[in-house]
């Protein structure tokens, strides 16, 4: 991969219908500033935040990052570009005419602005980030989107993935664990830093709104989003119901640890949609007798909830992507990994938003 840090660029895809305009590589003999080099000692810590140059760096460093971390549980290297003779995938930080948005095409990323603001580049955002380079990493993993009438439910499926990939990467910093755990006090059944993982968009109706991946939308609430077309609506129950899992699977290796009691687990579990003042406080006594035992137990069900993902993705490349698919993938991904040990977690966490779960040969 490389950084071309071009100069008023022109973006590579249309900003409503997402057609190609042009395609990578970006000429040389266009305008772009100059490419970024290394210290003395072999690292870019004398860039200065709020410059250009920082911006390049910075999104060449989130994007390696998160590949690195994915390449590890999927246990192979993966292969960033496939079509057109390109040979390197092309990330441009800084592209004013993208807007207020990211995207991710074959052989490219680039970033805008949030708020179509200069001030803040989307390709300083690692949340970002990780969110463009998760359609890579699904599509090089599952393959392309097949048209037809499967085709909708594998592009909702790929904004649920993706905003996955961006939660288990920033998962990987320890000031993003201390800072959430300290936020909820260890209790993870609520709107906090996690659950606001998904990068603000511009709606289909013109207004914002983030993908909250705690709530407790189900198939049939979303239903009218798939007659408009709408993805990011339509991907809410399966996001809603991984994110479930993930902290179930937390919650059961605090149980393991002696961290909190089976009890507290479970009334956290049935109240997950709810204001329960009694669990939080449950919760925020046991923290603090022990904040670094809850940080190692989210760090394990990071990976225990990674390690299915990859497993349920590779295997959705033969069985092919819809909602129940991927959810009986990941349900068969916990019996060959850990003896079906997160079994009921998944089944509860699905049947909850209306998704099918079928056990054995999906």
């Amino acid at each position: 991969m490389y950084v071309v840090d071009a100069i008023r660029k022109a973006p590579y895809r249309d900003a409503f219908t997402g057609d190609y305009i042009w395609h990578p590589p970006y000429p040389k003999t266009k305008l772009r500033d100059a490419p970024v080099f290394p210290g003395p000692e072999g690292h870019f810590d004398y860039l200065q935040p709020g410059t250009r140059r920082f911006s390049a760096a910075a999104v060449y460093a989130s994007v390696r990052c998160v590949l690195e971390i994915w390449e590890h549980f999927l246990g192979r290297r993966l292969p960033l570009v496939r079509e057109r003779g390109q040979r390197k995938l092309e990330i441009i930080p800084q592209v004013t005419a993208v807007g207020d948005t990211a995207w991710s095409g074959e052989g490219f990323l680039e970033f805008g602005f949030a708020h179509r603001d200069p001030p803040q580049p989307y390709c300083e955002n690692l949340d970002v980030v990780a969110h463009e380079v998760g359609h890579i990493i699904l599509k090089r993993v599952i393959g392309a989107a097949p048209e037809g009438r499967l085709e909708f439910e594998r592009r909702s499926h790929d904004e649920a993935g993706a905003d996955l990939v961006s939660l288990v990467s920033i998962l990987h910093f320890d000031r993003v664990i201390a800072a959430v755990l300290d936020q909820t006090r260890g209790k993870l059944f609520s709107v906090n830093i996690l659950s606001q993982i998904g990068e603000y968009r511009l709606g289909q109706s013109g207004r914002r709104a983030s993908r909250l991946t705690f709530h407790h939308r189900t198939m049939r609430a979303v239903a009218r989003a798939r007659k408009r077309q709408d993805k990011y609506t339509y991907a809410q129950p399966l996001l809603g119901a991984a994110f479930d899992i993930l902290v179930e699977i937390y919650e059961a290796h605090l149980v393991r640890r002696g961290l909190i009691s089976r009890d507290l687990a479970d009334r956290s579990t049935e109240a997950a949609a709810t204001a329960q003042p009694a669990i939080r406080r449950g919760f925020a006594a046991r923290f603090k007798e022990n904040p670094d035992g809850f940080a190692d137990a989210l760090r394990d069900a990071t990976a225990d909830f990674a390690r299915l993902l990859a497993r349920a993705w590779r295997k959705s490349r033969r069985t092919g992507v819809t909602f129940s698919r991927v959810a009986s993938n990941i349900f068969a991904a916990d019996v060959s990994l850990n003896r079906g040990r997160y079994g009921p977690i998944i089944r509860r966490a699905f049947a909850r938003r209306r998704i099918t779960v079928r056990v054995g040969r999906p």
